[in-house]
């Protein structure tokens, strides 16, 4: 019986060790950027705003997406150490409920909305490994807390620009077949760059905002959304 008990506990102390943790990537207002998030009408949880039902008629569109790139720096918490571990550095895209709205039930409204979202994700990626080749080119703790701010910017940058090219194709000029264009181009690229792809673990770490590395604090004052930009 002795024996017994101790095979059981020692089967139950391997298998608590080789579980996975479970992250979260979504709350009651924000739902973070996964592969098999489908954002649905349902989440459009916003009420209309003048700025906003001005732009639906004036350019026909009827859903408005809030989105933007969340993204931190956290750094080790002993000064003593921040010269030999390395920064970790998160990116996830976020679609905010609460400020999403939608005047109708119009599925393909809803998906061209929902591009913006992964536009998001494509220029998180593209930071995530701008900031990776630095720190592997250099192999040097404190690379990526210089170069940060600098590579989140430009990745701001980038994705609006992205964000007008898109409007002006397709809500503007209204291009035929602008949407499809737009949808499989961003398709391609996605697959393309899929192992920069936001992880469960980023999105976590962005929700509950605070460090998930046993050892680190988040750098001061560089946590925030870039913005929620309403589309």
């Amino acid at each position: 019986m002795k024996q017994t008990i101790i095979t059981t506990f020692l089967a139950l102390c391997s298998l608590m060790c080789g579980a996975q943790t479970i992250y979260s990537t979504s709350d009651s207002i924000h739902i973070f950027w996964q592969p098999s998030t489908k954002i649905t009408k349902d989440d459009y949880q916003g009420q209309p705003t003048s700025q906003v039902d001005k732009m639906m008629d004036e350019y026909g569109f009827t859903a408005s997406a809030s989105v933007g790139i969340w993204s931190v720096l956290d750094i080790p918490k002993k000064k003593r150490e921040r010269i030999k571990k390395f920064e970790k550095v998160y990116f996830a895209p976020a679609f905010e409920k609460t400020t999403s709205y939608i005047r109708t039930n119009d599925s393909i409204q809803i998906e061209m909305q929902n591009l913006y979202f992964d536009i998001c994700e494509l220029w998180a990626r593209w930071a995530r490994k701008e900031l990776k080749t630095l720190q592997d080119t250099t192999n040097a703790a404190g690379t990526l807390s210089i170069f940060y701010m600098t590579v989140k910017e430009d990745m701001n940058k980038n994705r609006i620009s992205m964000f007008r090219a898109y409007f002006k194709e397709v809500f503007i000029d209204k291009a035929e077949g602008a949407f499809e264009k737009w949808r499989n181009e961003l398709d391609k690229e996605l697959e393309r760059t899929k192992m920069w792809a936001t992880t469960p673990e980023e999105c976590h770490r962005l929700l509950i905002q605070k460090p998930i590395e046993k050892g680190y604090i988040m750098a001061p004052t560089i946590m925030e959304p870039l913005f929620m930009e309403k589309k």
